[in-house]
């Protein structure tokens, strides 16, 4: 989804000193000097790196962009002005603490606001990164409706190019979201904004899988550091296993990177140097790695794969994945679907009927996995898109999860 595509990142940082006299420098320096004894040290950041402006727009702007994209339910709750900036910062990957990077719109008010936490789709292309990318403007944007709105690039883009996306693995996608939290609260501390520390999590596709795994590893892991509110994940592959088996029984399938994408990850993740060969015919398991460099996007990877299942897919993986041979990987696909936990905060699951890129029964299934775990009904919401595809359920899925966290602001 391409939005804003007139507007270009402008970072405008221009500062001008004029010194007019010598004793001015002197009595500055003295005051400082004298002063610095009195005052406490300034609070040392342990996640954010630095902090960089790279747009500001006018609300009035941001209604026109809204308009023009079909957001017209949005663009008359726009209100305020925004700032954006770039961030870095700090999180760990595999035991090694590496630099993440993303984007925190900022709007001009001196109200209190919540953080809005947005985790966009599946990218393959650096390009693509909300860092470096329009579609990540018009999610940052969200501030203008009165949310402090963070952008993660996730682990493999922006900041942390030089290595692969860790798709669909749970710890490492949750945990780059959390520290990116953790740094825009120390964000908001060091710009001296206002925020009532309220947390809300969204997203679409890959963003849906990757908000659903952050809720639960917040409620898991830090219930206590964060005043988590709802999260509203929409049209994700939660069940991965369930997704696997709907591969498998496909005859064609429009979007083969995702397979390969997934494999990919994991071989890296787990140290499985076969698993490619296993999984996936010649040529395409030899062709795998270098489609995967940054530099192709989707569609473009797909054009180098084959849509036909029984020339992707091995033989062996087709009629056998439920073998034993085949239990580390289902081990991980199981371990990494976020279908078996119960939520004591709000989740607002959303899908199109129509979706058979990532089949909207996947969700259907996530949810009633959730329920069997012991969910309560009461805290899990499930909301069809009414003949919605991936692609089209973008637009209402926006509208709809905002107007519900408007009423739980």
């Amino acid at each position: 989804m391409e939005l804003y595509s007139n507007m270009k990142f402008n970072p405008s940082l221009l500062f001008s000193f004029v010194l007019r006299q010598a004793t001015f420098l002197i009595v500055v320096f003295f005051l400082y000097s004298c002063g610095s004894d009195n005052e406490p040290d300034p609070v040392e950041n342990k996640t954010l790196i630095s902090a960089t402006e790279v747009a500001s727009y006018p609300v009035q702007l941001l209604q026109f962009g809204a308009n023009q994209q079909g957001f017209a339910a949005i663009s008359e709750q726009l209100q305020y002005d925004i700032t954006i900036y770039k961030i870095e910062y700090l999180t760990t990957y595999l035991g090694v603490d590496i630099t993440a990077s993303g984007l925190i719109g900022v709007p001009n008010t001196d109200e209190e606001v919540p953080i809005l936490s947005f985790q966009h789709g599946t990218i393959a292309a650096h390009a693509d990164a909300p860092t470096e990318s329009d579609e990540g403007i018009f999610y940052a944007s969200f501030a203008s409706l009165g949310y402090i709105s963070l952008i993660p690039d996730f682990i493999g883009f922006g900041s942390s190019s030089d290595f692969l996306h860790p798709y669909y693995h749970a710890e490492s996608t949750a945990e780059c979201i959390i520290d990116m939290i953790r740094a825009s609260e120390e964000f908001i501390t060091e710009k001296n904004l206002n925020s009532d520390g309220k947390l809300f999590l969204a997203g679409y596709s890959e963003g849906g899988y990757a908000t659903m795994v952050t809720h639960q590893r917040i409620e898991e892991k830090y219930e206590d550091e964060f005043n988590l509110i709802a999260s509203a994940p929409a049209s994700g592959g939660y069940d991965l296993m369930g997704m696997k088996n709907y591969f498998i029984d496909l005859k064609t399938y429009n979007q083969p990177f995702y397979l390969a994408y997934l494999t990919l990850a994991y071989m890296e993740v787990y140290e499985w140097p076969t698993l490619l060969s296993t999984l996936f015919n010649e040529p395409y398991a030899s062709s795998i790695p270098s489609l995967f460099d940054g530099s192709k996007s989707g569609s473009q990877i797909n054009a180098a794969l084959t849509t036909d299942i029984e020339q992707f897919l091995t033989e062996d993986f087709r009629t056998n994945s439920n073998d034993s041979k085949y239990d580390l990987l289902n081990k991980e696909l199981a371990s990494n679907s976020p279908i078996a936990w119960q939520p004591t905060h709000p989740v607002y699951m959303y899908h199109g009927s129509a979706d058979i890129t990532v089949p909207y029964q996947n969700s259907v299934d996530s949810y009633d996995l959730l329920i069997d775990a012991g969910a309560d009904k009461d805290k899990i919401t499930f909301t069809t898109i009414d003949d919605a595809t991936h692609s089209s359920g973008v637009a209402p899925f926006v509208v709809d999860f905002l107007s519900v966290f408007s009423e739980l602001k």
